[in-house]
């Protein structure tokens, strides 16, 4: 299970590389920022927040993916263009990461990402996402404003089982392609806690193993831990963070190249909970020959040597 059969393509997301096989690149981590109820956020309309926690959350991520080497990137929630504006503005200058648009409206999306392309930064964008039901307008919008990574979100409304969202997943992938997109983050959209998460976990290894050479698979992880309210009504605050660390760790043992796991507060206890089991996964496909595409470019080389 640690090599798959089908050729795994390497994807360009947003300036940092994701995808290809087990061991190849280490997983890379997708942290919530700006969130509905984020207390950082002063007027959520106008963008104001709080800059110099905002940057403290920021800086504790990218010292994070120095100490493990797994990259990142922030999933920017607004509610309108000009909190978007604020935020992103702020972002780009105190990180390289990719920045991904998490906007619920289409019209936000689109002209969110048309400024983006105004001020130059089509190249650090992931839109999210491409989905069924996503206008040609949008489409069209992603492909003149230069943006090339996107999440393709193979979630089927009327049928959450693995096999529907397998049957779902080339007619997005084509809209993807129609859009210009060059890296796509395919989702296995998962659910909130309930029985249908085992779908969105199967579907990561079928995806992978079916249409690994179209694009790097994940999924997010944060609606899951979010609405498991047995653990938070029965267990401290620590024992619910075990359980968060763990519901993510699992996800690269199947074959997950990201994972958008929640709020950036979550960073400090998912980065080496993941970094840990991509070591245990690198020294099991090692032995299969598959070697870190980048030399010391894999938290191997950080948590061994």
């Amino acid at each position: 299970m640690f090599k798959f059969e089908k050729e795994q393509k390497i994807v360009n997301a947003g300036g940092i590389k994701l995808g290809g096989q087990p061991g190849e690149l280490p997983t890379a981590l997708t942290a919530t920022i700006f969130y509905i109820g984020h207390k950082i956020v002063q007027d959520k309309k106008l963008g104001i927040f709080d800059k110099a926690r905002a940057e403290t959350l920021i800086n504790r991520m990218d010292e994070l993916s120095d100490m493990t080497t797994n990259p990142f990137i922030l999933d920017v929630v607004g509610t309108s263009v000009d909190a978007f504006k604020s935020y992103i503005d702020f972002i780009a200058k105190v990180t390289e990461a990719p920045i991904q648009i998490d906007a619920i409206s289409p019209k936000l999306r689109m002209e969110t990402i048309k400024w983006a392309h105004e001020v130059g930064l089509s190249e650090r964008i992931i839109n999210n996402s491409i989905y069924n039901g996503v206008k040609e307008a949008e489409l069209e919008n992603l492909k003149n404003c230069g943006v090339k990574a996107s999440i393709i979100l193979c979630d089927n409304p009327q049928d959450d089982s693995t096999e529907a969202k397998l049957g779902i997943l080339p007619q997005i992938l084509e809209m993807g392609d129609q859009a210009g997109i060059e890296g796509a983050l395919i989702d296995t959209a998962m659910p909130s806690w309930g029985i249908g998460v085992g779908a969105g976990l199967r579907a990561i290894y079928l995806i992978k193993e079916q249409y690994g050479d179209r694009g790097a698979v994940g999924t997010g992880i944060g609606n899951v831990s979010d609405t498991l309210g047995w653990v938070k009504g029965n267990f401290s605050k620590e024992v619910k963070k075990a359980t968060d660390a763990a519901q993510n760790a699992i996800l690269p043992m199947i074959g997950c190249d990201w994972i958008m796991f929640g709020p950036i507060e979550f960073a400090e206890f998912v980065f080496p909970a993941v970094a840990v089991v991509d070591t245990y996964i690198l020294t099991a496909t090692a032995e299969l020959g598959i070697r870190p595409l980048i030399e010391g470019g894999h938290p191997l080389f950080k948590l061994v040597g």
